[in-house]
């Protein structure tokens, strides 16, 4: 496969597809070292914002229902980030229907919300929407199916932790001191 502006390392999890194109979850390194977040799932309008999606919205950990989607939509289950100030950072290609080339992007989040990334050499505004757009309503399409899961990440110099995951379909985020996790 194809990728623009990515050196692909693989592909795997379940292809999805929605508006045109088919998105793969991916190991790849982005192009370029200036990456700016775009396409922020709380920035969508309110009328697609599901009840289980608000109070994560609202509460600035919408990265944990992200996090509990993506094994359901994409058959996938994503290791902890290693980027600072970040819980989540899951490589995808999004090949648009008939062609040969894929566009690649990362999921990812900035202290629990969520956005996608893009290569900075990727110019093509309209197409970059339209792969975010699909993106979203892929994981919109069932916003109730979440998978369980459990992760931890320490603030260093706020001295806090926070847990956050999903149980039994309830996304959460609980901060604690670092005193008293020990």
């Amino acid at each position: 496969m194809k990728v623009r502006h990515a050196k692909l390392h693989d592909v795997y999890g379940r292809p999805a597809k929605y508006g045109g194109f088919t998105i793969v979850p991916a190991d790849l390194e982005l192009d370029g070292l200036a990456f700016d977040a775009s396409f922020h799932l709380n920035k969508l309008p309110n009328h697609r914002i599901p009840p289980v999606l608000r109070v994560p919205v609202a509460e600035r950990f919408d990265v944990a229902w992200v996090r509990a989607r993506l094994p359901i939509a994409f058959g996938c289950t994503p290791e902890a980030s290693e980027v600072e100030k970040s819980y989540l950072r899951q490589g995808f290609v999004a090949v648009p229907e008939g062609a040969s080339e894929g566009v690649a992007f990362h999921c990812s989040d900035y202290y629990g919300q969520s956005s996608l990334t893009f290569s900075e050499h990727e110019h093509d505004e309209p197409l970059k929407s339209r792969v975010a757009d699909a993106f979203w309503r892929i994981l919109l399409s069932e916003p109730d199916a979440l998978a369980d899961f459990s992760a931890r990440f320490d603030h260093i110099g706020a001295g806090v932790s926070l847990t956050y995951g999903c149980e039994r379909g309830e996304p959460y985020c609980v901060e604690t001191d670092d005193d008293e996790t020990g």
